[in-house]
């Protein structure tokens, strides 16, 4: 199925059959369902295995920086004790993670401890990463990664919490459902609570879906991907093949990706054979 900028704009139903194919770890979705407060707390609850009560909660939340590099995290949370927590989304790509999670951990920290102000300071922080892969090979969907002093059952505590969960395991635990339920996030479902009560926010209600078909159109516009039957442009067809190759990461069917950024199926896989 291919669905165009015309899909957007559409009839509810059509804009409804595009919103349905979207879940929890997509990061377009993920980026307007913890924006409720109640849906986030529900799913660090869930996770942690603890109440949570968050007095503030941002997605696609940027640390911005001139000399290095930036980041733009899926969800930055704090909550009433003013304890930090990071949730990130990977789909696909399995490179680099422990990297990946100590440089945003080394941004935030620089984010939150001004000139002139005491370690101490530094808030506790819970990094928590939920990919649809296994990160480890060990069977599990889900990890604490806790240091020790070498030699010595001794705990090193930098009050940094680093938690994995993944998709790919399936073991019919409670924590294993709601996982699942990221995964697929169908429309109708109400087994979670406030987390369920958003998702079908955005997948039924009117409402719901039109924002978040504005969400979707937003970032092809950030990428420069939508087009209104402008013909082609030669000079963005390497910006679309990279959209089109982080919604297969997230699931998408190829038709789908193609219909987004106005490129026949033809000349995607030229360009990809010669890469």
């Amino acid at each position: 199925m291919v669905i165009r900028h015309e899909d957007l704009v559409g009839t509810y139903e059509q804009k409804r059959a595009l919103v349905n194919q979207f879940n929890l770890m997509d990061d377009t979705f993920f980026s307007k369902v913890p924006e409720d407060k109640a849906a986030c707390e529900y799913l660090l609850t869930a996770l942690l295995g603890k109440p949570i009560k968050v007095i503030e909660n941002k997605t696609q939340y940027s640390i911005r920086s001139i000399e290095n590099h930036s980041v733009v995290l899926d969800a930055f949370v704090e909550d009433g004790q003013h304890k930090l927590y990071n949730v990130e989304i990977q789909v696909g790509d399995k490179k680099n993670h422990e990297r990946r999670l100590r440089y945003y951990r080394a941004a935030i920290d620089l984010s939150y401890l001004g000139k002139g102000r005491d370690y101490s300071e530094l808030p506790e922080l819970y990094m928590i990463f939920i990919s649809d892969f296994e990160p480890f090979g060990l069977n599990r969907n889900h990890y604490k990664i806790v240091h020790y002093v070498k030699d010595f059952d001794k705990q090193y505590d930098d009050g940094v919490h680093m938690l994995y969960f993944n998709t790919e395991v399936k073991d019919n635990t409670g924590l294993s459902k709601l996982l699942q339920y990221l995964a697929r996030s169908e429309a109708g479902n109400t087994d979670f609570g406030a987390l369920s009560k958003m998702v079908n926010f955005y997948k039924i209600k009117n409402e719901g879906v039109d924002n978040m078909c504005k969400a979707v159109e937003e970032y092809a516009r950030e990428y420069g991907v939508i087009q209104r039957n402008e013909g082609r442009n030669e000079g963005l067809i390497e910006g679309k093949i990279e959209v089109i190759r982080n919604m297969l990461a997230q699931g998408l069917d190829i038709d789908t990706a193609l219909g987004y950024v106005d490129i026949d199926r033809k000349t995607y896989e030229e360009y990809e054979k010669l890469q």
